[in-house]
C-alpha cells in the first residue's frame, strides 16, 4: 500500500488520501460507491446474511440500496458543512462527528477515528486520522453490517488503511502532505 497524494476536501479542515491502487481519493471513492446502485446490489447480495440480521429489521436489498444512497447524500452534506463550520465555530467541529475507533482507546497523536452516517441506525462509516479538532485525514470507509470490523475482509482492509496512514504520519512522512503546509 502506498499513499500517492492527498486532496483537500475542505481546505484547512478535511483531507483525503489516495492510494496508488485507486483512481480516486478515499472520500470521493466512498461516496461514489455508496451512490452506485450496481455496486450496492452486488454488495448487499454478497452480504445478504448480514443484512438479514434482525438488527436491520428485515430490509430487502432494494430497501438497503435506497437507504444507503439517501444516507450517503446526507452524510456527505453533513461532513462538508461541519468541516467548513468548524473553521470558525468551536462548538461544531469535525470532532463532533468523529469518535475514536475503539471505545476507551484514545491516542494522543494521530488518533484513529470513525464517523457514522446520518440515518440511524447507519451502516455507513468513514475512517480518518485526527490531526486536530477540525483537521482530519480520511483514509477509507465502508458499509458495516456486523457488530465488529474483525468479521469481514472489506472492513479488515479499512483497519489496515487506518494503521498504514497513521504510521505514515507518525514516521514523519507528512511533510509531503499538503495539509501540513497550510499550518
Amino acid at each position: 500500500m502506498k499513499i500517492i497524494d492527498t486532496f483537500a476536501i475542505v481546505k484547512d479542515s478535511l483531507y483525503s488520501v489516495q492510494y496508488e491502487t485507486e483512481d480516486l481519493n478515499e472520500f470521493a471513492k466512498c461516496f461514489e460507491l455508496w451512490n452506485d446502485p450496481i455496486y450496492l446490489r452486488e454488495f448487499f447480495e454478497q452480504h445478504k446474511k448480514d443484512l438479514d440480521n434482525e438488527f436491520w429489521k428485515g430490509l430487502t436489498i432494494e430497501e438497503a440500496i435506497i437507504k444507503t444512497r439517501e444516507d450517503a447524500r446526507l452524510f456527505e452534506e453533513e461532513l462538508l458543512y461541519v468541516a467548513e463550520t468548524g473553521k470558525t465555530e468551536r462548538l461544531e467541529t469535525l470532532s463532533t462527528l468523529f469518535e475514536p475507533l475503539s471505545e476507551g482507546n484514545i491516542e494522543k497523536k494521530f488518533e484513529k477515528d470513525k464517523a457514522k452516517g446520518v440515518k440511524r441506525p447507519s451502516w455507513l462509516r468513514i475512517y480518518a486520522i485526527r490531526i486536530e479538532a477540525n483537521l482530519f485525514v480520511i483514509c477509507g470507509g465502508g458499509i458495516k453490517l456486523t457488530p465488529t470490523m474483525n468479521e469481514r475482509s472489506h472492513l479488515l482492509l479499512e483497519l489496515d488503511k487506518l494503521e498504514f496512514t497513521r504510521d505514515y504520519l507518525l514516521n514523519g512522512e507528512e511533510e509531503n502532505l499538503e495539509f501540513f503546509e497550510l499550518n
